[in-house]
């Protein structure tokens, strides 16, 4: 049984036909979910992305980021939530009760906060240095060991992570990774999906809480 979960996240960078063009390409198979995280896009665009995308990645689970509205209107079986975004107790209220959501904090105090207010799992980094977080200095493995222990509730890793360092990270007992230019952006992303599942799969470490939805 699968221990932990690989999200990939679409970067904003790349065409819905460049995308589509990558997963026919790649062992789609072995992620767990792919976020659709383009905010250039209006409701419209982004049900285009979910319609077309969706059959290139079962089983994995495709989350709207954000755009409730477009969630609803495909039936996605997730979102995630940013710092701008309707906060979880009012996403819940729209939200049927069997669509996952994720929120993206930032300390184990908003972790805690967004396990209290109905988050099936919270979204952590950034990690290590990432190009997507210029300037900005990484918050490392000792904050998200702080942000596990302090959470009721899955906690998904994101931010300069890369095959080599997989292991340190799910050493803190998180439940899984995030990756976005690690996969998309990569030369080989076929490989690197790969990569990521082998190490995932032959880790010792175990996730404090599973995702279960």
């Amino acid at each position: 049984m699968k221990k932990h979960e690989l999200h990939v996240i679409t970067t904003g960078k790349q065409t819905l036909t460049e995308v589509a063009a990558i997963a026919h390409q790649c062992p789609t198979s072995l992620i767990d979910a792919l976020h659709l995280r383009e905010k250039q896009c209006g409701a419209r665009e982004l049900a285009d992305w979910y319609n077309t995308l969706q059959p290139l990645f079962e089983p994995a689970a495709l989350y709207i980021n954000d755009r409730l509205d477009a969630a609803l209107a495909v039936g996605a079986p997730g979102v995630q939530l940013a710092y701008s975004s309707l906060s979880v107790a009012q996403s819940r209220r729209i939200l049927p009760a069997n669509v996952r959501i994720g929120c993206s904090v930032h300390s184990a105090e908003e972790a805690a906060a967004a396990a209290q207010n109905g988050a099936d799992y919270v979204l952590y980094g950034h990690i290590f240095d990432s190009n997507s977080k210029p300037g900005l200095p990484p918050r490392g493995t000792a904050a998200l060991s702080e942000v596990v222990e302090a959470c009721p509730i899955p906690v998904i890793a994101i931010g300069g992570i890369e095959p080599d360092n997989v292991d340190e990270v799910l050493s803190t007992g998180c439940s899984g990774i995030a990756v976005l230019s690690q996969i998309l952006l990569h030369q080989d992303p076929a490989g690197q999906i790969a990569r990521f599942h082998k190490t995932l799969e032959q880790t010792r470490h175990i996730p404090k809480y599973k995702l279960t939805k």
